[in-house]
């Protein structure tokens, strides 16, 4: 990634942060999937404008230029902050600076990074301990994690972790019909999402003669069928996490994972996010597996 970059040369006191952008940043960005033109963009130098500050007694605007604003066809996703190899990147100004270009008005991404070269840290708006904390030399030995994280294909569907064909493409393809029922005793229940006031999205792996991925629509009218669907123990829990911001949760881990009952529908609606092409299912009924 680095075409044999010594890291030796980060100890060297001319090193500075344009060099970091050059050497480490734009790699493990073009890595990732982003660059200059495309629908997963690097967006260099924008510039924000900060809240009316006082100066002395008269109020003055200052703008605000974070180095690089990632963006996917959903709008702005993170930014990421570059810095000297001096410059600590985990506790400092440094990490406040960042989030301030994160939750500024005209940027509101959840994910904000910082980067000097030793190491590249991630942080949620949400959090004060850094969700990601790696040493850049061994990138390649954590990329899956850093690609789970900043990826245009994880920040769009943070369900696909292992990239698995789309069940509503396949539904598509092989000649399903709008009106066909489709019926998955059970599912286990990955993500859910709120996407907006009356629309939310339940993500989840189902078999099909091979296993695919397969997002699920429902409305804000269903959404009491469906927490009633949700064990007991699970109601209130994700009731709350949905209520609030970042409107999502997701279930990692095989403990954490739970089976509903989902009768559903294909769509004729198609997506289509840079990085592959889905069709969610739409939500005819919610059951509870126990």
């Amino acid at each position: 990634m680095f075409e044999d970059l010594d890291f030796e040369i980060l100890n060297n006191p001319e090193y500075k942060e344009d060099s970091v952008r050059e050497d480490i940043i734009i790699p493990i960005l073009k890595r990732l999937g982003y660059s200059s033109t495309g629908v997963n963009t690097i967006r260099r130098g924008i510039s924000l404008t900060h809240p009316f500050v006082n100066i002395g007694s008269t109020q003055r605007r200052i703008n605000i230029v974070p180095d690089y604003i990632l963006e996917t066809e959903n709008g702005f996703q993170w930014i990421l902050d570059a810095k000297s190899p001096t410059e600590n990147i985990t506790k400092s100004g440094n990490v406040e600076q960042a989030y301030s270009y994160a939750i500024n008005p005209e940027v509101r991404c959840q994910i904000y990074s910082l980067c000097n070269g030793r190491k590249l840290t991630v942080f949620h708006i949400s959090g004060t301990e850094p969700l990601l904390d790696i040493d850049v030399e061994n990138i390649a030995e954590n990329w899956d994690e850093v690609e789970e994280i900043l990826s245009p294909l994880h920040l769009e569907k943070p369900y696909l972790k292992f990239f698995f064909p789309d069940l509503g493409i396949h539904l598509l393809k092989v000649g399903s019909n709008l009106d066909t029922p489709y019926y998955f005793i059970p599912t286990m229940v990955q993500s859910i999402q709120k996407i907006s006031d009356n629309l939310y999205t339940l993500f989840s792996v189902a078999f099909f003669g091979q296993e695919f991925a397969v997002s699920f629509d429902f409305t804000s009218e269903q959404f009491p069928e469906f927490i009633d669907a949700v064990p007991e123990e699970l109601r209130e829990k994700i009731s709350l996490r949905l209520s609030t911001a970042p409107f999502n949760i997701m279930f990692r881990t095989e403990e954490e994972l739970f089976p509903i009952i989902i009768e559903a529908k294909r769509t004729e609606k198609i997506y289509n996010n840079g990085n592959e092409e889905y069709i969610p299912l739409e939500v005819v009924k919610f059951g509870n597996f126990t």
